[in-house]
Order: C-alpha cells, then structure tokens, then sequence
C-alpha cells in the first residue's frame, strides 16, 4: 500500500522557485522533501516537517556560500537555482512590497564589503 504524497509548488508572483514533496508517514509524523535542491527532513506534523524544510532551504544556501572546499557538480547546480532563480524573486518580491524597498537595497550594500577586509591596526 502506497503512503499518501502532498506536493506544494513554492512559487513569489507566478515564478515557481521550488517544491516541497510531503510524505504522510503517520502515526509516526510526515517526510518533507526539496528535491531540487536535495533536502530531506521531517516533522510530527506536517505543518512543522513544511517549516524545517523552509528553514532548510534558508540554510544550504549560506553552507554553498561559505563553504571552504570546491563545490561539486550537484552543489554547483543548486548554487546555480539559489543565484539565477530564488534569490532574485525574493529581492524583486521584497522591492515591489516594500515603500522603502530601494533604501532597504542601498542600506544592504553600504555594509558590503568586497574582497578581504583588512584588519584594523590596534
């Protein structure tokens, strides 16, 4: 007998990022999947098992950017979907929603810093 399985397609004005593949393993609670970016978590509820994948989600995009080795082939391609898909919606999302969106974006960049910061001598 098959379990039942929920998809919630994760999308910002019409531009789906994402889904999230939830798998009804009760009484023992839900599987949550992203597999396009390969999480895998879970939760008592489904509610919860949605929330620590969106957590998740939020989370492997800082782990690609900090990591201190090379990137494999699939981590490259999930940097990729972060960098040309998700990222760019959020911000667009944000700015259209936002009355003081452009001054949010160039508060942001103010505290940008490119390269190696230089220590302050002491």
């Amino acid at each position: 007998m098959s379990k039942p399985v929920r998809i919630y397609n994760v999308t910002i004005e019409d531009s789906e990022l994402f889904s999230i593949e939830v798998l009804d393993e009760r009484p023992t609670g839900f599987s949550v999947c992203v597999p396009e970016l390969a999480i895998y978590t879970f939760g008592k509820t489904e509610k919860q098992g949605i929330e620590r994948a969106l957590s998740h989600v939020c989370e492997k995009y800082q782990q690609l950017l900090l990591n201190p080795i090379p990137l494999n082939e699939n981590e490259q391609e999930y940097l990729q979907l972060y960098q040309w898909k998700i990222i760019p919606a959020l911000v667009e999302a944000f700015l259209k929603n936002q009355t003081k969106g452009w001054r949010w974006l160039r508060d942001l960049m103010k505290g940008v810093t490119i390269g190696a910061q230089i220590p302050k001598k002491v």
